[in-house]
């Protein structure tokens, strides 16, 4: 047996004087603290793992590797360790058998113990990675019967003994069946409908998430599950679109893959139906998003047809979300969260065009089969969910060690498979994963397709399978998300109705139908906190969207004439102008007002409507209620009560002084030329 052996430290200077400072309060000898504690203490925190190489399969010729991991978290450090690497000499029955062992390993004592290592000092925070190679001719294995055979490490750490438990798989030479492998091209968990042109050159550039995804069905004969909304996104941006996105974009057309399309961000279907849908939500518009100059409809109206389109100008709503050459009628919803009842309601979408089918796990099916089957009038891909699970866990795993122990068992469960039913077909997936590494993602598709015995077919040649009749079960919706689609749709109602104040009202009803969309996306389903937040942000941006536009309210108008002007001004945030109706209502017999005047706002600006008005009485106090309508009366926004002082009579009485003063000034003037004419008359007289 040969052992290597790599260690990973931080090494930190400050760490090892810590661990040094530590150990002397703790009266543990220096010497040991440099890295040999011998005494055993709190285990808490230290891990250890361990799995076969090269899928867990016993190959002709080849040794058996096993890769050990132990990592330190503490900052004390550890002495080295002896490990012991056992096996049973009897077969694992049953998948039920292979799944308790996995989950619940406890050595038998039936297991002999057919290698050895150590695991070398660990200092602070630090992990420590072995490599044992085992001679299968020495050790007995080449005696071993085809089977699935417990395999177990025993870590005789300073801390205490850890045990973890993986599988060797010794192949039926014999073992010949079809396999077809569905990996999902998705992103993370998102808010808004489209992916800008920022996130677009990150995700699928070098070391982006999408490009890796890319990359790693390139060359394979993988079945491609696309979320169309990544395609949309590149469309809409046109020439504009970043180089890296462009050629992502090309690359995916090109390659031979069979494939399908997910909804939309890859909307979870379960809580659709859930809500009460009869049919999954689609994309309303993407207009909105589209620039003339790329075809598209622009922000504010339709724009003209040309007589010639541009070159590869792309306007209907299928050519954006066009992912190439696909089958039609799949559906495939998250692991875990669909049963006979989505299944029901898939089928009930069919029709004589077009037939439906859903993807299931075998979780869900009684009876445990892979391939195309039947539920009433559901028709079914059912897929294995053991090997699946394996196969996800290889692609999210963060070491090599764990990817090892994941193929192990992707390996185990394909050879209980093939016992439980010898040449049937297996179908698997590599289920949506987020933050995964390139390495370990390929790593996943890889060995898909190096299952023992397992030979790629094509989606069409499951689908041309005659279907064995299943009986699935019910699998409850997240009834958080069920309830934020509720409201996510009570709120599409309301800007449906407050979008009738633009002249095109897709270009806010498109992207809000892709936000909700996204928002029940798949990839929000392991994150309820996060999904929790992101539900709180769009029922503030909703509310935010809806008081947009309003009436700023006066703090109260004074009437000083018989009739004149009540002006009243408008607020619009919106991006976009908006055509309103701003309706005036006396609440006093004592005014009169002009009931209907049209507004025209531009976007993000304020304007002032002047409305007539008129008093029938010289004085009082008055109140109106104004409030701001749509062209199609559609109320926006709540009503504001105005309080109005009518001073009429100031008028009346203005008049009534300016006569007088006229008056008297005439009286004055009259009286003051008799005078004079008779003190001149009175002056003659006497001077004669």
């Amino acid at each position: 047996m040969t052992v290597t052996s790599s260690t990973s430290t931080p090494a930190r200077r400050f760490r090892v004087r810590l661990a040094v400072l530590v150990a002397l309060v703790l009266g543990v000898a220096p010497a040991a603290a440099a890295g040999a504690v011998e005494t055993p203490l709190n285990t808490t925190g230290v891990t250890f793992t361990a799995g076969p190489t090269d899928d867990g399969v016993l190959t002709e010729g080849q040794p058996l590797t096993v890769a050990l991991r132990a990592s330190n978290p503490t900052a004390v450090p550890m002495a080295s360790g002896p490990v012991s690497i056992s096996v049973t000499d009897t077969a694992l029955p049953t998948r039920e058998a292979l799944r308790a062992w996995l989950d619940d390993a406890t050595p038998e004592a039936a297991a002999r113990e057919i290698g050895a290592a150590t695991i070398g000092g660990l200092d602070a925070y630090a992990q420590r990675t072995e490599t044992a190679t085992i001679d299968p001719d020495a050790t007995g294995l080449r005696q071993l019967a085809p089977g699935v055979y417990p395999l177990t490490a025993t870590y005789a750490s300073a801390r205490g003994d850890l045990t973890t438990a993986s599988v060797l798989v010794v192949p039926d030479a014999a073992a010949s069946a079809p396999v077809g492998v569905i990996v999902p091209i998705t992103t993370p968990a998102r808010s808004v409908g489209l992916l800008t042109s920022e996130e677009l050159a990150t995700e699928t550039g070098v070391g982006g998430d999408l490009r890796a995804q890319l990359d790693a069905v390139s060359g394979t004969p993988a079945i491609l599950a696309v979320d169309p909304a990544i395609v949309a996104s590149i469309r809409v941006l046109g020439s504009s679109a970043p180089t890296a996105a462009r050629a992502w974009l090309a690359d995916l057309l090109a390659l031979p893959n069979e494939r399908f399309a997910l909804q939309f961000g890859d909307a979870d279907l379960a809580t659709q139906f859930g809500a009460g849908l009869g049919a999954p939500l689609g994309v309303t518009s993407l207009g909105s998003a589209l620039t003339a100059s790329d075809g598209g409809t622009g922000a504010t109206s339709p724009a003209p047809t040309p007589t010639t389109a541009p070159e590869g100008a792309i306007r209907t709503l299928e050519e954006l979300l066009a992912i190439g050459s696909v089958t039609d009628g799949l559906y495939w919803p998250a692991s875990g969260t669909a049963g006979g009842t989505v299944a029901a309601a898939v089928a009930a979408l069919a029709t004589a065009e077009l037939p439906t089918t859903t993807l299931v796990p075998s979780s869900v099916a009684a009876e445990s089969m892979s391939g195309r089957a039947s539920a009433g009038d559901a028709h079914l891909l059912v897929y294995d969910a053991d090997v699946s699970s394996a196969l996800h866990a290889v692609s999210v795993a963060t070491g090599s060690v764990d990817r090892g122990r994941g193929r192990a068992a992707a390996s185990a469960f394909t050879s209980l498979a093939h016992a439980e039913s010898p040449g049937a077909g297996l179908l698997v997936t590599i289920d949506r994963g987020a933050n995964r590494t390139a390495s370990a993602l390929d790593d996943a598709v890889r060995a898909a397709f190096a299952l023992t015995g397992r030979i790629p077919i094509g989606l069409d040649s499951f689908l041309d399978d005659v279907p064995t009749p299943v009986t699935l079960s019910e699998v409850e919706p997240n009834p958080a998300h069920v309830a934020a689609l509720t409201e996510f749709l009570t709120g599409e109602t309301e800007l449906g109705s407050f979008s009738s104040i633009l002249a095109d009202p897709r270009v806010l009803l498109g992207p809000e139908r892709m936000s909700i969309l996204q928002l029940i996306g798949n990839a929000w389903l392991p994150d309820a906190a996060g999904f929790a937040r992101a539900v709180a942000r769009h029922r503030t941006a909703t509310r935010a969207t809806l008081d947009a536009v309003s009436i700023t309210r006066p703090s109260g108008l004074t009437l000083a004439a018989s009739s004149a002007s009540l002006g009243f001004t408008i607020r619009n945030d919106l991006p976009w102008p908006v055509s309103l109706v701003l309706i005036t209502t006396p609440n006093d017999p004592r005014v009169i007002v002009q009931n209907t005047t049209p507004i025209q706002v531009g976007a993000s600006q304020n304007s002032r409507a002047d409305v007539p008005i008129q008093a029938r009485v010289g004085s009082g106090e008055s109140n109106l209620t104004v409030q701001l309508r749509s062209p199609s009366m559609i109320a926006i926004g709540d009503p504001v009560s105005v309080d109005v002082s009518v001073r009429a009579e100031w008028e009346s009485v203005g008049i009534a002084v300016l006569i007088t003063l006229v008056s008297t000034m005439i009286v004055l003037g009259i009286i003051r030329t008799i005078m004079r004419r008779r003190k001149r008359t009175t002056k003659e007289h006497a001077d004669g």
